[in-house]
């Protein structure tokens, strides 16, 4: 039978008022998957939305009894907004939204804080000086078995206020009885106290990412402290350095979705601090793929979304922007932490489009080699020094005799046939591809594009490169042309102090 909606409104005999278990419904609520950096990264939307100018996110041990505080310079809250915001469910999500607000299920200030403690303190302040404070005391709520929120906090709390009186406006969150944040098993090598000062740092790393477009902004820029340190934004696109790729712009529903894929430089095209910090909190490989932003507030921090797309070696240069509006979030699946997203079936085809260019562009990139110029269309692939070869289901590497460094050398010292074969087997059977492997995942391409200074190439081989180099003019190419044959070949291709050396001689010329 159909229900007519206005007879509910009118005539309610039929139905019965069922009202949440306070009690069992606070460890629902605390059970929303949060992580430190999650939760605080909540607090800081509102103070976004606020106005805030500043946000500065304090924590102390305080001698076993830590606290975590979030203050901002923001317009701050009325009590009747205060009580409103400290209310489960205070909007719909349903509601049309502020084009800037980052909120959506008005449940983020409260899931968030109760992810992470017990005792959640919000004292607010409005610009012409009106101050309003409310609690969530869990265990209270739970003992009581209501939804009670409290009104005068202890005293202890109260000081943990006091910053907001030297302020014109402003919001203060507190978070006390910090039980989810801090673990107090015992054990010799757990000491709790170093454990939640550790948790902060990679907090920083996280704020720094998820807010990096408001911190950067030129118009309203943001500043966000963690304890003493200032947040950095951070640059998923290395957008400074020149010789990254910024690849078409797509804009899908009326330009409320926006897709820019970007293709970060080769490792030897990054100054050492690109290297170390491109790799963002994840590490190069995981951040690869898809960066959603709802509000040039990011969501979703790599990886490839629903796609059955694996993060790849090779593909970690990929890295593709997409904006969406906040009227979009029941269609991109946002969760109310703010850390999924799921795109709507008509863009997936599009999406994984991109994807698939953007990926195969920066796999060119990675596997690209330095130091050798241009490679001609003349100088032919039988000059690597290893040639991979499949052997059943296996990939073995086989030195290539037919290089023409390893063929002039082998000429000069005229070994038999059997002492090469043995040789060769030698080097073959002990290549470590393992630890390579290994090595490359922990540091990466620490094995290629190493500086001169640290692997300097010998007297003999600069002399061959010469020499290589002098035949191609007495064939008649110009100094361009057999500059660029030359160093083609390895392993003159492998230290760009081979091309110097030949560019030197024309300088001197």
């Amino acid at each position: 039978m159909k229900v007519n909606k206005e007879d509910i409104s009118i005539n309610t005999e039929n139905y019965q008022d069922c009202p949440p278990k306070a009690d069992a419904m606070i460890h629902s609520l605390r059970a929303f998957g949060y992580d430190l950096g999650m939760a605080i990264a909540d607090l800081i939307d509102n103070s976004i939305f606020a106005g805030a100018s500043n946000v500065w996110v304090q924590y102390d041990w305080n001698d076993g009894d830590p606290w975590v505080r979030v203050l901002d310079d923001g317009k701050g809250m009325t009590e009747f907004t205060l009580v409103e915001a400290m209310t489960l469910g205070s909007t719909s999500p349903l509601d049309k939204r502020d084009p800037d607000d980052l909120g959506r299920f008005g449940l983020g200030l409260k899931t968030a804080s109760f992810s992470q403690c017990k005792m959640i303190t919000v004292a607010s302040k409005t610009e012409n000086g009106q101050q309003a404070v409310r609690f969530w005391d869990l265990d209270f709520v739970e003992k009581v078995k209501q939804w009670m929120l409290g009104k005068v906090p202890e005293k202890d709390i109260a000081e943990l206020l006091e910053p907001l009186n030297g302020m014109p406006n402003g919001t203060i969150v507190v978070w006390k009885d910090l039980d989810r944040i801090v673990d107090r098993t015992d054990g010799a090598d757990h000491d709790p106290k170093n454990a939640f000062l550790v948790k902060f740092l990679y907090v920083k790393e996280y704020l720094e990412m998820v807010f990096h477009q408001y911190l950067e902004a030129r118009n309203r820029k943001l500043k966000i402290y963690v304890g003493a340190a200032a947040c950095k934004p951070w640059d998923p696109y290395l957008r400074k350095n020149n010789l990254k790729q910024e690849l078409s712009s797509e804009k899908y529903d009326d330009s409320r979705v926006s897709v820019l894929p970007y293709v970060l430089p080769h490792v030897s095209n990054r100054s050492a601090q690109e290297n170390a910090e491109g790799g963002g909190p994840k590490g190069w490989n995981a951040q690869q793929g898809f960066y959603v932003y709802r509000n040039k507030r990011m969501i979703v921090s790599g990886g490839y979304l629903d796609f059955d797309l694996k993060p790849e070696e090779h593909y970690k240069l990929a890295r593709i922007k997409i904006d969406i509006t906040n009227d979009m979030d029941h269609e991109w699946a946002i969760d109310v932490r703010k850390a999924v997203a799921s795109p709507p079936d008509r863009l997936k085809a599009e999406l994984l489009r991109i994807a698939k260019v953007t990926r195969q562009k920066a796999s060119d990139v990675y596997r690209a080699r330095t130091g050798g110029g241009r490679r001609r269309a003349s100088v032919a692939q039988t000059d690597d020094v290893w040639l991979k070869k499949k052997s059943g289901e296996k990939i073995v590497y086989k030195l290539n005799l037919n290089n023409p460094i390893l063929k002039q050398l082998l000429d000069e010292v005229s070994p038999n046939q059997k002492w090469l074969q043995k040789f060769c087997h030698l080097i073959e059977s002990t290549v470590p591809h393992r630890l390579i492997i290994m090595d490359g995942l922990e540091h990466e391409d620490c094995h290629v594009d190493l500086p001169g200074t640290l692997n300097p190439p010998p007297s003999g081989l600069l002399d061959m490169c010469r020499e290589f180099y002098e035949s191609k003019l007495e064939q008649g190419c110009s100094h361009e042309e057999a500059a660029d044959i030359v160093c083609c070949i390895e392993p003159f291709n492998c230290n760009p102090a081979y091309r110097a050396l030949l560019d030197s001689i024309i300088e001197g010329v």
